[in-house]
Order: structure tokens, then C-alpha cells, then sequence
């Protein structure tokens, strides 16, 4: 893992960019997951201003999301991009990944970039995230629009 810093106007962004390959693709579908309204609010919105087209979800928690996706198994409906708060009620972030990792193949796996997102940039706390297989990358709350666009960037074409 390495940080990589960006200078964008006044503000200075550090994001943790992870040694992990993914294949670049086109990203067509964004799924959202965090009980807090204003983040996914905010989060929605800089994804729509990226483009309008996009088909965004949201979800409360894990577990929540973990339905969605078991509905959403064809290539067509699957997110590209999944967006995981760490501290959810129901279902956190952490047990998620570990029903997703129980529950579909792996096929569907490597076709979904996971981006932890969380309030507490700790070392431990993104080592954690990225020993996950599943997980791309991490991110601290919150979202800005040039934090999103870093993360897009890196991941698709």
C-alpha cells in the first residue's frame, strides 16, 4: 500500500490507493451502503454530478445490501462499485464482507470494486479493510467530489 497525495486548488487529499490490481472497466451502476442519510445523500450526489446516467442504490447496512445484491446476479443489475461505511447498525461493513464472501462466487466477486469508507483513518483500520480480498481500496468520510473522482479514476475507464 502506498499514499498518494493530490493538490487540487487550497485542498490537499490523501488517499490510501491499494497494491491490489483490478482490471479497469466502465463504470455503469454505484451501490451506496451507510445509515447515515446525509453521507449517502452527499455520496449520491457526486456520483449523478460525475454522470447523470448512472444508476446509483443505497442501502441502510450490510445486510440490506447483501439482499440487493442476491437480486441483482445478472451482469446487467450487478453495481460496479460498492461504497461500504465500517459502523452500520443490523449489519456492519466487517460482517458484510464476510456474507459476501460466504455467499457468491467468485465470479461476481471480482466484478464488484468495494471501497471501505470510514470515519477513522487508522493504519489498522485500512490494513483490516485491505486484507480483505474482496476490498479495492478505502477511504476516509467524507466523500468530497475530488476525493470521488481520485476513486473513479482509479478503478474504471
Amino acid at each position: 500500500m502506498f499514499l498518494k497525495y493530490l493538490k487540487n486548488s487550497y485542498v490537499y487529499v490523501i488517499i490510501s490507493l491499494p497494491e491490489k490490481p483490478h482490471k479497469l472497466r466502465r463504470l455503469k451502476s454505484v451501490l451506496l451502503v451507510d445509515d447515515d442519510d446525509t453521507t449517502n445523500f452527499l455520496n449520491r450526489f457526486f456520483v449523478k454530478q460525475l454522470d447523470g446516467n448512472l444508476t446509483v442504490n443505497t442501502m441502510c447496512n450490510g445486510k440490506e445490501a447483501i439482499e440487493f445484491l442476491a437480486s441483482s446476479l445478472d451482469e446487467d443489475s450487478m453495481p460496479c462499485l460498492l461504497i461500504l461505511d465500517t459502523n452500520m447498525p443490523v449489519m456492519d461493513g466487517w460482517k458484510f464482507l464476510d456474507t459476501f464472501e460466504e455467499k457468491f462466487d467468485d465470479h461476481f466477486k471480482k466484478n464488484v470494486v468495494i471501497i471501505m469508507l470510514t470515519a477513522l483513518d487508522t493504519e489498522e483500520t485500512t490494513a483490516l479493510a485491505m486484507s480483505n480480498p474482496n476490498v479495492t481500496g478505502t477511504a476516509q468520510k467524507p466523500l468530497s467530489d475530488l476525493k470521488f473522482r481520485v476513486l473513479i479514476n482509479k478503478y474504471f475507464s
